[in-house]
């Protein structure tokens, strides 16, 4: 039949090297040759494959902690909790504007984080000297950052901030007594960022003055935004 007559194939139609080519010594180096070649080819493929295998089995992101519910007001007047951000990754930080110190650096770091993360991640700047920073305050501190309304900066009741920075952040974050000052001015406080995820969870503790901190910051914001989004209630 004529399906099965072309599955047929002869010795004839194989062409196949003669008794001389294949007792000659240069074939058989050449055959030879061509055989590492080939086998060469194929280790360095099953390397490439392992590697890759490899980096894909990239260790998940730790769990270190859940933050609390909290009720503060952004630059903007409006009330702001917990919820606003649930569903979406952020990295937050704690500052405070007339600060000397570290915190201007902080949140020029931030504000490069900006253009460096994607557009649906919020930054959140939590400040820890709510006497002083109003809303208006912010406002003015955050347009002289370039902030646009997807980083928040945020004030409140100086008991809830500080409670909300030691106990769910764990970070120091407290004010000094007169005449003990530090080089910041009157309030102490962490110089970290701190990567949330859409559940709320704390992820990671980075320090906003080294390069590479940052640069894990941003690869494990991504395999954090990567993860499934979770299941509504």
């Amino acid at each position: 039949m004529w399906g099965r007559a072309a599955c047929v194939t002869t010795t004839r139609d194989v062409p196949t090297p003669d008794a001389a080519e294949r007792k000659s010594p240069a074939a058989l180096r050449a055959r030879g040759g061509a055989g590492l070649l080939a086998v060469s080819a194929l280790l360095v493929l099953s390397a490439a494959i392992a590697l890759m295998a490899g980096l894909g089995r990239q260790p998940a992101v730790p769990v270190l902690g859940q933050v609390p519910g909290f009720d503060l007001v952004e630059r903007s007047g409006r009330t702001l909790g917990l919820e606003a951000l649930e569903g979406r990754a952020w990295v937050a930080d704690f500052i405070f504007t007339s600060c000397a110190g570290v915190c201007p650096a902080m949140t020029a770091r931030m504000a490069r984080l900006r253009h460096e993360v994607p557009p649906e991640v919020r930054l959140v700047s939590f400040t820890v000297d709510p006497g002083h920073d109003t809303p208006d305050v912010l406002a003015d501190y955050a347009r002289g950052f370039g902030a646009d309304s997807t980083w928040l900066f945020l004030t409140g009741p100086r008991d809830a901030i500080h409670d909300l920075a030691t106990d769910g952040f764990k970070l120091a974050a407290l004010e000094l007594p007169p005449g003990e000052q530090s080089a910041d001015g009157p309030f102490l406080h962490s110089s970290k960022f701190v990567l949330v995820d859409a559940r709320a969870r704390i992820r990671g503790y980075y320090d906003s003055a080294d390069e590479q901190a940052m640069t894990a910051l941003g690869a494990d914001l991504a395999r954090v935004v990567a993860e499934p989004a979770p299941e509504a209630p």
